[in-house]
C-alpha cells in the first residue's frame, strides 16, 4: 500500500491541474524542486518487501544529479545576466510594487534570485522591465 504524497503543490494547483484549468499546475512539474521532493517521497515512501531494484535507485541518483548540476548552471548564467547589467540604465519594480529607474551599481544573489541595485534599492533580475544604456 503507498501513502499519499501531500508536500507537493497545494490543493487549488491541483484541483485547477486536473481540470485543465491552469497552466500554472504544469509548470510546478518542471519546477527541479518539486522534481526532488518526489524523488525523496518515493524513495521514502517504497515497499520495503518489494523495495526499487539497484538499477532503477541507480538511474534516479543520476537523474537527481543532473537536476542540481541544471539549478547549479542556472543561477550561474543568472547572475552573469545580472552583473551585465552594471552601468546600464534600467527600468523595473521593487518588492514593494514601486517603478525604480537608474543605473545598475551592483547585484547580489538572494533566495529568488539575483537582485539589482539601483538608486540604494533592490530590483529582482525577473522584475527589470526596460534596459538602456547610460549615457
Amino acid at each position: 500500500m503507498t501513502s499519499p504524497i501531500s508536500s507537493v503543490g497545494s490543493t487549488s494547483n491541483t484541483n485547477q491541474a486536473q481540470t485543465g484549468g491552469n497552466s500554472q499546475g504544469m509548470s510546478q512539474l518542471t519546477n527541479p524542486n518539486t522534481f526532488l521532493t518526489l524523488l525523496v517521497d518515493e524513495m521514502k515512501y517504497q515497499d520495503p518487501l518489494n523495495p526499487t531494484s539497484s538499477q532503477n535507485l541507480m538511474a534516479q541518483l543520476a537523474q537527481l544529479s543532473q537536476v542540481e548540476q541544471m539549478n547549479s548552471i542556472s543561477s550561474a548564467m543568472q547572475m552573469s545576466q545580472a552583473s551585465g547589467l552594471i552601468g546600464k540604465s534600467i527600468t523595473g519594480v521593487n518588492a514593494a510594487g514601486k517603478t525604480i529607474s537608474g543605473t545598475v551599481t551592483g547585484v547580489a544573489n538572494s533566495n529568488n534570485g539575483p537582485l539589482v541595485y539601483v538608486n540604494g534599492e533592490s530590483i529582482g533580475l525577473s522584475s527589470v522591465e526596460t534596459i538602456g544604456t547610460t549615457g
